[in-house]
């Protein structure tokens, strides 16, 4: 329970009911409540992002240029943030996600983070 709030109405996809704010949960992998006073609620946080070289990598400071102008390349970088903006519609392929995870849940995406099926592993004698 969050507590009292002045008008019902603006508190979109949170149930109110007579002025107080209460928070529903469901873990987003077996859809099962969980109630915020006797379980444990788990927050999944997955940042997806195109990845980029390394600018101080060997490699990348071995390529890069020394007698480049910084002053140029800085006024190069202010137009590109600009630019992205103005444009809403393109994230750059980032994407935030976010779960909510009971506690069983919690522990079978420790175990498997990325969900990838899991062959039976054989033990065979040694010879």
């Amino acid at each position: 329970m969050l507590g009292p709030v002045a008008d019902p109405s603006s508190c979109p996809g949170i149930f109110c009911s007579q002025g107080i704010v209460m928070v529903h949960y469901s873990c987003d992998a077996c859809r099962r409540p969980i109630h915020p006073h006797t379980d444990v609620h788990h927050v999944v946080k997955i940042e997806v992002f195109p990845a980029a070289e390394d600018p101080c990598s060997p490699t990348a400071q071995a390529e890069a240029d020394h007698d480049r102008d910084h002053l140029e390349a800085m006024q190069s970088l202010l137009e590109q943030v600009a630019e992205a903006d103005g444009a809403d519609d393109d994230d750059g392929g980032r994407q935030a996600l976010r779960f909510d995870l009971c506690d069983a849940c919690r522990e079978r995406f420790l175990r498997n983070p990325l969900g990838l099926a899991v062959g039976k592993q054989l033990d065979f004698s040694a010879n």
